[in-house]
């Protein structure tokens, strides 16, 4: 079986997203043939794919214009000439292009999130545009993979054709370390990473640290300018790679996951984030219900998922911090989060949809 995975990916290589695509592939690569297509406006993503063995287009014009669309079709005749058995495409704005490979291959499209709620919040002309044209392209898709259970019972979702799977992210252990607790001593430190988006809920980390004085907070993909004020035990630190960000967890109590999931009306996920955190040993302190944890668990504290949930309860809060200052996560507690194992949970699945479909393969 050989399988292209086409992308975009204009996020940095040291993105979240960036490293599951790059780990996923790098660990179908021991099992079936594999291979990146990647359209990105970074020249840094295009020189790891194409170190890889893909291929990647490099454009840094607008989503939608006759450049892109040139670029993307140049992308779908080199997956062409691979003749792959599947097409796995991370799903992202409609393209016709994507036409093409559906009526050519069987075609898997992964659901990270419900695009047209984040769509709705970010960008209003795109959103009604993947309103519109969404339906030509999932008519014509073979499989889903979803990230959540609640996505794939999505009224929309359930009446597309096709087989459909919930694999929540995981996370490669093979590509972390396992921290010590912290040996620094001093007040609680809670880290948060994520990218500004209102659906992260900083503005409620910044009403913890405004309720808790004496604890630290660390904020890995903010600057100071993103806010008009913060409190004095807050510090921000912008993008950084894993390179720089790892000594922070490794100070770190507790990491701090999204906060504010009802802004687009969801309630249920399986943040990379969060994944990292506990690969890493910090316990996580989330808003919504984690797939790989739907009856909680002694390391993560779950609020409710709603506007107030860190004014209702602060005390858990504080109760949950304090347990876990000098502690860590064991690896043993979160296995199956194990990437290994999603990866080749995702191969079989691939696997069935291509037999389904009528592709001979071995």
């Amino acid at each position: 079986m050989r399988v292209a995975y086409l992308a975009h990916l204009s996020l940095s290589p040291e993105s979240g997203v960036s490293k599951k695509i790059f780990s996923q592939i790098d660990l179908w690569a021991e099992v079936v043939e594999a291979k990146l297509f990647i359209i990105s406006g970074r020249k840094e993503v295009c020189d790891y794919v194409e170190h890889k063995g893909g291929k990647c287009a490099l454009y840094k014009g607008p989503l939608w214009s006759p450049g892109s669309l040139f670029v993307l079709e140049s992308l779908i005749e080199e997956i062409a000439r691979w003749s792959p058995t599947a097409v796995y495409l991370r799903r992202s704005l409609f393209y016709p292009g994507y036409l093409k490979l559906a009526r050519m291959f069987p075609l898997i499209q992964e659901v990270n999130s419900d695009e047209l709620e984040e769509l709705r919040l970010r960008r209003r002309v795109w959103y009604f545009y993947q309103l519109l044209m969404r339906r030509w392209l999932d008519g014509l898709t073979d499989g889903w993979v979803f990230v959540t259970r609640e996505l794939m019972y999505r009224p929309y979702y359930s009446g597309v054709p096709g087989m459909k799977i919930a694999i929540g992210n995981g996370i490669s252990f093979d590509r972390l370390p396992h921290l010590p607790p912290r040996q620094s001593g001093g007040p609680p430190r809670l880290v948060f990473i994520g990218e500004p988006a209102p659906w992260h809920g900083v503005d409620k980390v910044l009403r913890l640290a405004e309720t808790f004085k004496a604890w630290e907070f660390h904020l890995i993909g903010y600057q100071a300018s993103d806010f008009e004020r913060l409190p004095d035990n807050v510090k921000t630190y912008g993008f950084l790679p894993f390179s720089e960000y790892i000594s922070i967890l490794a100070d770190a109590d507790v990491g701090i996951g999204t906060l504010a999931l009802h802004r687009k009306r969801m309630s249920e996920a399986s943040p990379l984030k969060v994944r990292e955190y506990l690969a890493l040993g910090l316990p996580a302190i989330i808003a919504y219900e984690d797939t790989d944890f739907p009856e909680g668990a002694p390391f993560l504290l779950r609020l409710p998922n709603e506007e107030r949930n860190v004014e209702c309860c602060l005390r858990d809060i504080e109760r949950f911090v304090m347990s876990w200052v000098g502690k860590r996560v064991t690896r043993e507690a979160i296995a199956h989060l194990d990437l290994r194992r999603k990866e080749q949970a995702r191969l079989d699945f691939i696997g069935k949809v291509a037999k389904r479909k009528g592709v001979s393969f071995k």
